[in-house]
């Protein structure tokens, strides 16, 4: 293998900070893609993504309604559930800048990806789509364990531990899931940021990364760390290693390409409904972790009681 490649250039990251766009996509877009209910279909007026207003979508599983839920961006979220306020706290310390990049972005949506994205998904079947997903989720399940191990979950990093071993042999290496169909082995994936997130590592300030789309300082950092240390750069030589998970990235994005236009062209202000649902998705996930450490703690002192008696 190239040992040149640990010495990272310039345009190494450059391919790196691309492929980690293709991997995690337009990360605040719902995951289920799916067609657009026109007004003409509804027999009403278009409805308008505002602040207090719903939006709907037709999915695979019935009509879902899409709402811009207004949320704290610095992990206040957590506090605010205990007292039951809705207090809006937003940290976007460079939203002019932010803006500009947004709208870069969109026409990159717009005028290549999202082309390029239908055209794959006329081409190939959702069952090759589905195994080349399994593929890349299965490459990953390195990053997995080491986040959850890091982040004290020891059963989560044995799930990992597990899939990865089914999954690359049986599966056929990891283009089937036989962990979760077979032995019921659920997915456990977890991110840098996440753990950092376990030692009470802030989100920082709010951020849209130019082709990356919407993040935060403790995110992009996961991001770029966790592009140096992907399982791919010790099987392939760089940039290889970056182009192959830049097409693992755009068969995630290829689905839900359509939803993205679809929620842009219903909202009043496009950049605040995408910011919106980005610190929604970011704060569920902090309530989730939470809620987990609530119900481990009341364990962990009912057996300290337990041996003190």
């Amino acid at each position: 293998m190239n040992k040149t490649h640990s010495r990272l250039t310039i345009a190494q990251l450059k391919l790196i900070l691309f492929a980690s766009f293709l991997l995690f996509g337009c990360s605040t877009t719902p995951v289920e893609q799916t067609k657009l209910v026109t007004a003409e279909q509804q027999a009403s007026p278009k409805t308008r993504l505002t602040d207090n207003q719903v939006t709907q979508i037709e999915t695979s599983n019935g009509i879902i309604q899409v709402e811009p839920t207004v949320v704290a961006t610095d992990d206040s979220v957590i506090e605010t559930q205990s007292s039951n306020t809705n207090k809006a706290v937003y940290y976007d310390p460079i939203e002019p800048i932010n803006r500009a990049i947004f709208g870069f972005n969109h026409y990159s949506y717009k005028y290549l990806l999202i082309p390029l994205a239908k055209g794959y998904n006329k081409i190939l079947p959702d069952p090759a789509k589905r195994s080349i997903g399994n593929a890349f989720n299965n490459i990953r399940e390195p990053l997995n364990l080491l986040n959850n191990t890091f982040s004290g979950d020891i059963n989560d990093a044995g799930s990992n531990l597990g899939r990865f071993v089914i999954n690359s042999t049986v599966g056929l290496l990891g283009l089937f899931d036989p962990a979760t169909k077979w032995f019921q082995i659920e997915d456990k994936p977890r991110t840098l940021g996440q753990t950092l997130q376990t030692y009470e590592v802030g989100s920082g300030a709010y951020l849209v990364l130019p082709i990356l789309g919407q993040s935060d300082v403790r995110n992009t950092s996961s991001r770029i760390t966790e592009g140096l240390i992907h399982p791919t750069r010790y099987i392939f030589d760089s940039p290889t290693d970056s182009q192959v998970r830049g097409v693992g990235g755009f068969n995630s994005f290829a689905p839900r390409a359509g939803t993205y236009m679809t929620l842009y062209q219903q909202a009043d202000d496009p950049y605040i409904y995408f910011r919106n649902q980005y610190i929604q998705s970011q704060n569920r996930n902090a309530i989730q972790l939470l809620r987990e450490q609530q119900v481990e703690r009341p364990a962990t002192n009912r057996l300290e009681l337990s041996k003190e008696q």
